[in-house]
C-alpha cells in the first residue's frame, strides 16, 4: 500500500499553495500539491543506551512560543505547526459527539500517556493521547472533516527541542472549528490530500516515530484555537466496546465499536 503511496504522490499537482482560510470547512477538494521543499538537517535518533519515559508531543513542554498570527501562503518542510493558526478562534467543541479510536477495526493498541501525563501531556496538551504502536500502523480519523495541513517528508525524531519541528502529522478540521491532530506518522505515508473530505474511520497515513517523541506511538489530539493564536486540547469522550469511554487510561486498550 506504501508504494502506491509514494506513486500516486509523485502524479500530484504541483505547487502547494495553501490559498484557503482554514476555519472555512466547505473547502474545494484539491489535487494532491508538492511541498515546497528546504534545505533541513534532520537530527538522528539518540543511541540505544538513551533511555525516557515513552511518549511524545506535539512540542516539547517548555513551550509554548509565540506563533505566526497570519496563514502563510505556502507551507515549508522547515516550518512546525505552532508556526500557523488554524481552526476556529475560541470554537465551541461539540461535547455530544464521540470520537471513533484513531485505528483500525478489531484491534488495540496500549495508551501510554493519557490525560495529564506528566512526560509531556500538561498544559494545553492535557487532554491528548499516545497511542504505543509499531511503525507502519494504519491511522484512522476519528471524526469527520477537511485535511487542512500535513507534512511527511521527516524521518528524524528525539526528546529534545530541535526535533520538535520534525514530526509528520495531519490537521483535520472538524464541522464545530476545532481540529483532530495525528502526530509523529512514518515519512512518506499521509494517504490524503490537502483540501479533501474524510470521513470518521478513514484512512490517514501510518504511525511511525518522528518529531519530538521517544518511541513509536501516535500522539492524537483534539485542539481549539485561542485568540492569541496558540492551542488548547480538549477532553473528549470515544467509543469503545466497552461503551463510551470519558477519560481513556494510562495502560489501557480500548477496541473500536464496529461502524455500521
Amino acid at each position: 500500500m506504501k508504494s502506491l503511496v509514494r506513486a500516486w504522490r509523485r502524479c500530484a499537482a504541483p505547487g502547494r499553495l495553501f490559498g484557503f482560510f482554514a476555519t472555512l470547512l466547505a473547502a474545494p477538494a484539491w489535487a494532491q500539491p508538492r511541498r515546497v521543499d528546504s534545505p533541513i538537517s534532520e537530527v538522528p535518533r539518540p543511541a540505544a543506551s538513551f533511555v525516557a519515559p515513552a511518549g511524545g508531543a506535539r512540542t516539547p513542554r517548555e513551550w509554548p512560543r509565540s506563533p505566526s498570527i497570519t496563514l502563510p501562503g505556502a507551507w515549508s518542510a522547515t516550518m512546525s505547526r505552532q508556526d500557523i493558526r488554524l481552526g476556529n478562534v475560541d470554537a465551541h467543541h461539540d461535547d455530544a459527539y464521540v470520537y471513533h479510536l484513531p485505528y483500525g477495526e478489531g484491534v488495540s493498541y496500549p495508551i501510554i500517556q493519557g490525560y495529564g501525563a506528566k512526560l509531556s501531556h500538561v498544559g494545553a496538551e492535557r487532554f491528548t493521547l499516545d497511542f504505543g504502536m509499531p511503525v507502519g500502523t494504519p491511522v484512522h480519523a476519528a471524526r469527520d472533516g477537511v485535511v487542512v495541513l500535513f507534512e511527511d517528508s521527516h524521518d528524524g525524531g528525539c526528546l529534545r527541542e530541535e526535533c520538535s519541528g520534525l514530526a509528520n502529522f495531519v490537521v483535520v478540521l472538524h464541522a464545530d472549528g476545532t481540529t483532530g491532530e495525528y502526530f509523529h506518522l512514518e515519512r512518506g505515508s499521509v494517504w490524503v490530500a490537502l483540501g479533501a473530505r474524510v470521513q470518521r474511520g478513514q484512512l490517514l497515513g501510518f504511525s511511525g516515530d518522528t518529531g519530538y517523541s521517544s518511541t513509536p506511538h501516535l500522539h492524537f489530539g483534539v485542539y481549539r484555537t485561542l485568540a492569541d493564536g496558540h492551542t488548547q486540547s480538549v477532553a473528549v469522550r470515544f467509543e469503545t466496546r466497552l461503551g463510551a469511554i470519558v477519560a481513556p487510561r494510562s495502560g489501557a486498550r480500548y477496541v473500536n465499536l464496529l461502524e455500521k
